[in-house]
């Protein structure tokens, strides 16, 4: 309850440009700037930096999602692993 909260407070706030929040921004689907900057505080708090921008790229190019998810490499596999639990801690947080 305390992360929600705090996203809430971070979500007033489209000064936190990171890539995700970019990304999430740049995608044209219609997602408000509260909740592309929720997500972003999501992803400081799941992701290292090398990995939000892989993110990234998987918001702005979705067939990125199944390249990796497919993939056979030790390093994707790690990954996906942090990408899906950042997913549900979002959906979560952010909801």
């Amino acid at each position: 309850m305390a992360a929600l909260a705090a996203c809430a407070i971070f979500a007033g706030s489209t000064g936190n440009a990171g890539p995700i929040s970019q990304a999430c921004l740049g995608a044209g689907n219609g997602t408000s700037p509260r909740l592309c900057v929720c997500i972003q505080q999501v992803a400081d708090m799941t992701l290292n930096k090398q990995d939000q921008r892989l993110a990234a790229k998987i918001i702005k190019e979705p067939q990125k999602a199944q390249d990796v998810k497919m993939s056979k490499t030790a390093k994707d596999d790690a990954f996906w692993s942090k990408y899906s639990s950042f997913g549900q801690a979002a959906q979560a947080m952010c909801s």
